[in-house]
């Protein structure tokens, strides 16, 4: 008996901390699916949701009473109670500048094999450390501490083609109907694709990779 493998895409954004949540949830699931034996492959879909966003990014706080009203500064407590409860250091009080995250997922774009510890790593330095990927230096440094060398990170920062690919990624999700983000999906030669959209929590996510996972 042989088990078909999983294919999960993650349509996600840098700048949302829910997808940071999501992303801890995710590895939990991937080591449950490896205790079980099951072959999952992850790869990563950019989304903006600010794609408007200036390059300098703009203040943070200014960024959430725009997008939000002053009410809605009250409801990211909830979003670090639920990072707490994931193990997740999150101090939102320390983000200074919202950014625009496109140089961020062409970091992701270029990492590959390794765009999961990139993805991990500029979570933690906007999230935890309250690091601004607006400035290049920054993340030179975040996709070094990721594993990449520093020139080929400066590289693909520099590269107009993927830089031109991955805004038209985002793009083509907005116009698909996506409008929040993190989004899973579930795919394999043997079942149909199931969508799962927000940080549903590591025991959904694994009932999913259980009930595509078809025997044969």
């Amino acid at each position: 008996m042989t088990l078909k493998s999983i294919n999960i895409e993650i349509v996600h954004d840098i700048a949302c901390p829910w997808c940071y949540v999501g992303h801890a949830q995710l590895k939990r699931t991937l080591e449950q699916a490896q205790e079980a034996s099951i072959s999952v492959s992850v790869s990563w879909s950019p989304f903006m949701l600010n794609p408007a966003m200036p390059e300098q990014g703009m203040p943070r706080r200014d960024y959430l009473v725009a997008k939000f009203g002053e009410a809605g500064l009250e409801r990211y407590k909830r979003v670090e109670d639920s990072a707490r409860a994931e193990g997740l250091p999150m101090r939102l009080d320390r983000i200074a500048v919202q950014p625009n995250t496109l140089d961020a997922h062409m970091l992701v774009a270029a990492a590959g094999d390794q765009a999961l510890q990139m993805v991990e790593r500029l979570y933690e330095a906007l999230f935890c450390e309250g690091r601004d990927l607006t400035q290049r230096e920054q993340l030179l440094d975040i996709a070094e501490a990721a594993g990449m060398e520093r020139l080929y990170a400066a590289g693909a920062l520099e590269d107009s083609l993927l830089r031109k690919r991955v805004r038209h990624e985002a793009e083509d999700w907005t116009s698909r109907g996506v409008h929040g983000v993190p989004a899973f999906c579930f795919s394999s030669d043997s079942a149909k694709e199931v969508w799962l959209n927000g940080a549903v929590g590591s025991a959904a996510l694994f009932q999913t990779v259980l009930d595509g996972n078809v025997s044969f």
